[in-house]
């Protein structure tokens, strides 16, 4: 009986566990109110990015700006080489009337601060050969000084002396000698990389 009894009493035991855990999971019923369905998300919309401002910078000019930039600069270019300072017989002392040549000159130069040049001292065939050697070199020289008066520096500017080596006209009379007696002037370097 002692048994019986025992099994009895976990008879019981399990059967309120049981409640128990029966009680625990009865299925509770919530009411919700129904809800619409959801509305299908929006389409991706990509946006255009704003397009950044124009600014004109220097890397920005037009191809045929570009040309004509350069075409006016070997226009001035060949001006400046061929246009020539004439000088008075045994003189060296810039002429009045050369003077508007060197001012254009100069203003190329300085619109151009790369440059170099280098202008050649010429003479006519009269006079020894180591007179007119100093001679030309006084000539480029005063070209120089002029070219630095107007703000030129001066390190950009080489001269040389050829004398009566060089004749621009071999005729022998005033005429002829009369183009012999010049500076010329050569652009040596620094020509902006643009301009070729």
């Amino acid at each position: 009986m002692l048994l019986s009894g025992r099994i009895q009493s976990f008879q019981s035991f399990l059967m309120g566990v049981m409640l128990v855990f029966a009680v625990g999971c009865v299925k509770q019923t919530v009411e919700t109110e129904e809800l619409p369905p959801p509305k299908p998300p929006a389409p991706m919309v990509r946006k255009k990015p704003a397009p950044k401002p124009v600014m004109k910078k220097e890397m920005d000019v037009t191809e045929a700006e570009r040309r004509r930039k350069r075409a006016a600069f070997k226009l001035s270019l060949a001006k400046f080489e061929n246009d020539l300072v004439y000088f008075d017989f045994d003189k060296s002392e810039i002429r009045s009337d050369m003077r508007a040549i060197l001012d254009t000159k100069a203003r190329f130069l300085q619109e151009y601060p790369s440059l170099r040049v280098q202008i050649e001292g010429h003479c006519d065939e009269r006079g020894t050969v180591e007179y007119n050697i100093a001679l030309g070199h006084r000539r480029s020289q005063s070209s120089k000084d002029y070219l630095a008066s107007l703000g030129v520096k001066a390190s950009r500017v080489d001269t040389v002396s050829y004398g009566e080596e060089r004749p621009a006209d071999s005729r022998s009379n005033e005429a002829g000698w009369a183009k012999n007696r010049r500076a010329k002037f050569n652009i040596i370097g620094g020509i902006p990389a643009e301009m070729n």
